[in-house]
């Protein structure tokens, strides 16, 4: 019975990033594939089997229980990154690459990294494959001190892993309160929104009732002219035209209206006037 080869995830860009298309990304893949077989692994994307971009829980399973993992950073894409940080935290086998057009992301030095060349030429990518071959077997070997964590400092990470609930359920369940958390922020960030906004327009209109069929409006920060033409506007139209409106220009953006007129009790008259005025041309 033949024994069982011990499995490399690959974290890696799978569709169209910086600037580079899916098909380049389909051709790298196939040399780190070649490269981790020769190394004695079973090779397969950790997101095998799944077409959307999202992170499901069966792909955080795979980062965190596959032998080791391969993590290009080449392009910086942000799910690579996300998924890369989970994996570091396991303090499991990690081989990070990087094409010769990608910045560092990070302070760890050069030698932590295995380098390729983007246009991937085939003499230095054959030296990447030595490179990536020999890299999986020594690091499938070291133990968490070695890891890139564990050559930080003496850390102790809880392990997550229970069997009442499985890390990527725990990791999920921590996405999804971090999502909560940034729905409820917008949420307060766009009433805010709207209360300055009615509180901005509640300080340029000042509506005052002074009869059953008159009203008086002060208006504040717009122009005399865009008020006038603001008028002429509205007693051109079907449902006000029969409205008596006079006007006081207290100064060149305050000016005082007042409208007679069975049309000033309609639902919309207030809307209609405000948008008048605030979108009439000032001169």
């Amino acid at each position: 019975m033949s024994e069982t080869k011990k499995v490399c995830g690959i974290v890696m860009p799978i569709s169209e990033c910086d600037g580079l298309p899916t098909s380049h990304w389909k051709d790298v893949l196939n040399i780190v594939e070649v490269a981790a077989k020769d190394a004695g692994f079973t090779a397969r994307l950790v997101s095998d089997t799944f077409e959307s971009n999202l992170i499901h829980k069966e792909i955080l399973q795979n980062i965190y229980n596959d032998d080791i993992v391969i993590c290009d950073v080449s392009g910086r894409n942000p799910n690579v990154f996300f998924e890369l940080g989970i994996r570091m935290a396991t303090q499991k086998p990690t081989v990070i690459i990087k094409d010769d057009m990608t910045e560092y992301p990070f302070d760890t030095g050069p030698n932590r990294y295995i380098g390729y060349p983007r246009d991937l030429r085939h003499p230095k990518m054959e030296a990447f494959r030595i490179d990536l071959v020999a890299a999986l077997e020594k690091s499938s070997e070291h133990s968490k001190e070695n890891s890139f964590i564990g050559q930080l400092g003496p850390f102790q990470i809880p392990e997550v892993e229970s069997k009442e609930l499985p890390v990527g359920d725990i990791i999920l369940q921590r996405l999804e309160r971090l999502d909560r958390k940034l729905v409820s922020v917008a949420a307060r960030a766009s009433n805010n929104r709207i209360i300055n906004d009615l509180r901005e327009r509640a300080e340029t209109f000042r509506w005052k009732k002074i009869g059953a069929k008159t009203v008086e409006v002060c208006v504040r920060s717009h122009f005399n002219t865009s008020v006038d033409n603001a008028i002429s506007d509205i007693l051109k139209t079907d449902a006000y035209c029969d409205l008596e409106i006079s006007v006081k220009h207290l100064s060149s953006d305050h000016s005082h209206v007042k409208i007679n007129g069975d049309a000033i009790n309609e639902r919309r008259f207030k809307a209609d006037f405000e948008f008048s005025v605030e979108n009439a041309i000032p001169f």
